[in-house]
């Protein structure tokens, strides 16, 4: 059985370094969706099961649309542990600004802002990272999911679900959910910042200490 890792809209693998956990573990990249637009988010979470050949048994782990797309997965193939981290199990969870602005989606630029985005002075190196990301990742994918992820349709129940989220998450307002671990001061990209605090959690969910 394996640890899938999914990164969120805009991120890439490397969204999980130094994320080392015990047994077998996968990290994630984005393909472009098989039918452009006309994919739906349940026809790309089971082309994300083949791509990475995920099988029964396996645990996911998904930050922000990762998360989301984990829920989605667990729908078509048994998945024993979902955790999310800065991400929901329902698009109400959205911030409402967000979610009404996803029509833009297939009509941003997303190559050009790919592009042109870079490091400002004064960023954090969480943000840094991120843009670093935003330049890498598949411009196909993002702009297929600005559109597609603000439709999806949820995810009721899951028999082992962890959500760890961070009490100034202004994507997924921590007032709109239940969650089960919050991290305090923790923001949309606490999986970078506040890396020494989930590590742990993600090593204990899956059971012995990292080497």
């Amino acid at each position: 059985m394996s640890i899938h890792l999914i990164p969120g809209l805009g991120a890439t693998s490397a969204l999980y370094e130094g994320y080392d956990l015990p047994g077998q573990v996968q990290r994630a990249d984005y393909p472009p969706p098989p039918d452009g637009q006309r994919t739906t988010f349940a026809e790309y979470a089971q082309f994300l099961i083949r791509h990475q050949g995920m099988q029964a048994g396996d645990s996911l782990i998904g930050m922000s649309l990762g998360g989301m797309m984990a829920c989605e997965i667990s729908k078509w193939l048994p998945i024993s542990k979902i955790t999310l981290i800065s991400s929901c199990t329902d698009r109400q969870h959205l911030n409402p600004m967000l979610r009404h602005l996803s029509f833009m989606g297939p009509h941003l630029p997303w190559g050009a802002l790919q592009r042109t985005v870079c490091p400002l002075p004064g960023m954090t190196a969480s943000r840094r990272i991120a843009v670093d990301m935003f330049r890498e990742a598949n411009t196909s994918f993002v702009r297929w999911a600005c559109t597609h992820a603000a439709d999806w349709n949820g995810l009721e129940h899951h028999p082992d679900l962890l959500s760890i989220h961070g009490d100034r998450d202004p994507v997924f307002p921590i007032q709109r959910q239940q969650v089960q671990r919050v991290i305090s001061g923790g923001s949309h990209l606490m999986v970078i910042s506040h890396r020494e605090e989930i590590l742990p959690l993600l090593v204990a969910r899956h059971g012995e200490s990292p080497a």
